[in-house]
């Protein structure tokens, strides 16, 4: 059973036994506890972003509210962001490296660090990750994506 370090980080009832809530839970918790610029970022969320494990047919709801995260088993309510492919499609958006200016998904100079970005970017290209609501909430998906990295 996943126990939070953090109190603001909370697993609703039923979602102890989801794969992809405890995998989030985690890396927020971790994010959180490990980089303290990301407290910025999670302070200011204030949405429900959907993941979609397709393969293993578990979804789960974020529930963001300026500082705390309730994590639902399941589809809850019209999310403003949705995310679904495969688990380790969503376990490789957390792998991004991000620049060091602005922590933007820039391409790395690194060759090393740049086959992860690349991954992803196929993925996103060939259909087997979509992103529902990218273009509309562009800033909601950058603070989510400094959420789950660790790098």
């Amino acid at each position: 059973m996943w126990r939070a370090v953090d109190d603001r980080i909370a697993l609703a009832p039923g979602a102890e036994e989801n794969e992809v809530a405890v995998w989030v839970a985690s890396r927020v918790d971790e994010s959180l506890r490990e980089r303290p610029d990301s407290h910025r970022d999670f302070s200011a969320i204030r949405a429900a972003v959907a993941m979609v494990a397709s393969d293993r047919r578990e979804s789960v709801t974020l529930r963001f509210d300026h500082g705390y995260l309730t994590i639902h088993d399941g589809m809850l309510g019209i999310p403003d962001l949705t995310l679904c492919g495969d688990f380790a499609a969503l376990v490789g958006l957390a792998d991004i490296p991000l620049s060091r200016a602005g922590r933007l998904p820039l391409p790395p100079l690194n060759a090393a660090r740049r086959s992860a970005w690349r991954t992803t970017a196929l993925e996103l290209v060939s259909g087997e990750l979509k992103v529902y609501g990218m273009f509309s909430h562009p800033r909601l998906l950058m603070r989510l994506l400094r959420l789950l990295s660790m790098g």
